[in-house]
Formats: structure tokens, sequence, C-alpha cells
């Protein structure tokens, strides 16, 4: 039996860019998946100024599904920022946030849930933890180079860079975010950490995509990443906010 842990509602925040091919799958593998769930869902679906069908196949599921959300951006501004976008607008007790392109489960959020107790505000799903299936070598490399060394920092978290979490709203809602970019899960870590939330890990299975290419670009990341990386060593060291 899936545990519902209190939550009254849980919003689902997709942000999306380019991703016609998976927003295909939504329906089955994503909706009909959460709706077995002991309480209501809502889908925050947010296109990123996407070029392609992206933007009016999230639109036509809102139009059909009166628990979609959707929200659109007039051009590109970043994962981080679509995320953004999302967050806001949840109506939800509980937020998942998740990949577009699927490659964390849908279902493995029974795992999140197992997890997510009072006094728990944030799991995080850790490929680290769990399996990497069919990565690419560029995004293995910069997960574990990354989380890594934000492990040294934020006393051994393993995955800092992860999309795939489980939120408490009332936690994450008065965050002051301001990354635009993949960075921003990092960030978020960092000021949950910084107000004495606590977070759980739980291990989750990483898989390939099987439509589109993924949006990490390697070297942006990492200069993204060492300027995060920045902000975490002042603060440990108490010069940082």
């Amino acid at each position: 039996m899936i545990p519902d842990q209190g939550i009254r509602k849980l919003s689902v925040v997709v942000p999306c860019f380019n991703e016609e091919g998976n927003v295909r799958r939504f329906e089955k593998e994503l909706f009909e998946e959460y709706r077995r769930l002991p309480f209501p869902c809502e889908f925050v679906l947010v296109d990123d100024g996407s070029s392609d069908l992206t933007a009016s196949l999230l639109k036509s599921l809102a139009e059909k599904n009166p628990s979609v959300v959707f929200r659109a951006h007039s051009k590109n501004l970043g994962m981080g920022a679509a995320l953004r976008t999302g967050i806001a607008v949840a109506a939800g007790d509980a937020i998942l946030t998740i990949d577009a392109d699927l490659t964390f489960h849908p279902s493995n959020i029974d795992l999140l849930l197992a997890a997510y107790n009072p006094g728990v505000d944030c799991v995080t799903g850790s490929a680290l933890l769990g399996r990497l299936e069919g990565v690419s070598a560029g995004r293995a490399f910069l997960s574990k180079g990354v989380n890594i060394l934000y492990g040294m920092l934020l006393g051994g978290i393993t995955s800092t860079s992860s999309v795939f979490r489980l939120y408490r709203a009332s936690t994450l809602k008065v965050l002051e975010l301001d990354r635009t970019d993949f960075d921003i899960n990092a960030e978020i870590l960092l000021k949950l950490l910084k107000r004495k939330g606590r977070v759980v890990e739980v291990p989750v299975t990483l898989t390939q995509r099987s439509w589109g290419q993924s949006k990490i670009r390697i070297s942006r990341e990492i200069r993204n990443h060492i300027r995060m990386l920045g902000r975490v060593s002042l603060w440990r060291a108490g010069l940082g906010r």
C-alpha cells in the first residue's frame, strides 16, 4: 500500500524545453502513474520557450485535463526559471519536481513517499546511491564530479544536482531562489540547509533518454557549479548569505 504521509494534494512540477516526444508520453507514463496515489494530484507543466511543438502539446493536455496547469515562457530562460515558475503556481501542500524526459521514472515516487515523514522538508532521489543505466559518459561525469564536491561541503549529501525531489511546499515556497539553470537544484538544498531544513536521500535509478537530446551543456554547467560551490563555501565559512 502506498503511504499518503498526510499529503492533502500533490503538485507535480515539470519544466519542459523542446520535449515534444516526451510530452506525448505524459498521459500514460506520468498522469496515469500518479492517479493511483491516495491523494489528488495536479500537474504543473511549464514550457520554457520551446521552438518545437512542446507548448502546443502541453496546452492541449491542459485543455483536456482539469488537473493540468499550463504556464509558458515567451523565450527560453533556463530550467531553473521554469522550476521557479512552476513552484510559484503549485497549489499542493507537497511538491514533486521531475525531469520532462522521465529519466527518473515516475514510479520511483513510492521511494520518496516512504521517506516523507513529519519533520522532513525534502526527499531527494539519488542515482549515486542507486543506479545509472545507459547514461552518457558526459552526464555521468558531471553528475558524479559535482555531487562529490557538494557532498564534501554539505555534510555528505550525494545528490545535489538531481531534479527528482519531493518537497514540503510550505518550506520550499519561502526560499528566495535566483538561479535560472540546472544549478537551481544545488541552490535549493543550500538554502534549505541554511534554514535548518531536513533533507533525506533515497536510492533511485537514472536511465537514458528515450527521445531527444539532453539540454545540459557541460561547459556552461561546470561554470555555474563553480560559482555555486563558491557560495556554498562562503556560507560554510560563515561569510555568505
